[in-house]
């Protein structure tokens, strides 16, 4: 018997309705839900437990089902991963000086251009001086150079399940809609520098100076298609 889903794809396109419309749609109403959510009482004393930390605040934002121990996991869903469930997009309800260190591993594509200066600009603010938030992100001009140069070894090691080199470049920039925006290192550079952070640095896998943020997933299909990069408040 097909599934409620399986019935709902039916009937949109029995209707003519795109499927991205109803998936755009599913998705601002479970933010909405999620926005909804931190007005009740109980998530409100989450939140003020883990602000009251002693120490200053680690946080992982898009953490998924990864459990990063001494971090705060942020994501948006509930999980035993998952500590605290936000829309990024939104204000950040912590405290100026709050974190000293920030860390996100493909998420930040998931945001829109002005949405990821948006939330440049909240990271930078609960960061105390001389924090870092590390970021990393499908490499997607690697891809395009790699494609360019014909060289199939680079699409079986990063994009194995893609048949051909453009399917994998296709995915990698849009993965089904919900990929939006394209980065390379200048790019985060101009968004990290305008955000207000004193200097944007490239990285390596598991590459960082410090030490608590060499957490990155190491597979080597993972750092194939991955690029990192740090952002460093000034003073």
């Amino acid at each position: 018997m097909p599934s409620i889903r399986e019935w709902g794809k039916r009937l949109a396109d029995g209707m003519g309705i795109p499927r991205y419309w109803i998936n755009d749609c599913a998705f601002e109403l479970k933010m909405s839900l999620v926005r909804m959510a931190t007005y009740l009482p109980q998530y409100k004393r989450r939140l003020q437990a883990l602000s009251q930390s002693p120490e200053p605040l680690q946080l992982v934002f898009g953490c998924g089902d990864t459990r990063y121990p001494g971090w705060i996991g942020i994501d948006v869903f509930n999980g035993p991963t998952v500590d605290l469930k936000l829309d990024l997009r939104q204000p950040l309800p912590f405290a100026e000086h709050s974190a000293s260190l920030c860390y996100s591993e493909h998420f930040f594509e998931h945001l829109y251009p002005d949405e990821g200066m948006r939330h440049l600009r909240e990271v930078h603010r609960i960061l105390r001086p001389h924090g870092v938030y590390r970021i990393a992100v499908p490499a997607a001009i690697r891809f395009v150079e790699r494609y360019l140069a014909e060289d199939d070894d680079f699409f079986k090691l990063a994009f194995p399940w893609a048949e051909r080199p453009m399917d994998a470049i296709r995915d990698i920039m849009h993965f089904r809609g919900s990929h939006r925006n394209i980065l390379d290192f200048e790019e985060l550079n101009h968004m990290g520098m305008a955000a207000g952070f004193a200097q944007v640095r490239s990285s390596s896998v598991n590459g960082s100076d410090i030490e608590a943020l060499n957490i990155d997933r190491s597979e080597p299909q993972r750092v194939a298609e991955t690029l990192y990069v740090e952002l460093v408040k000034g003073e």
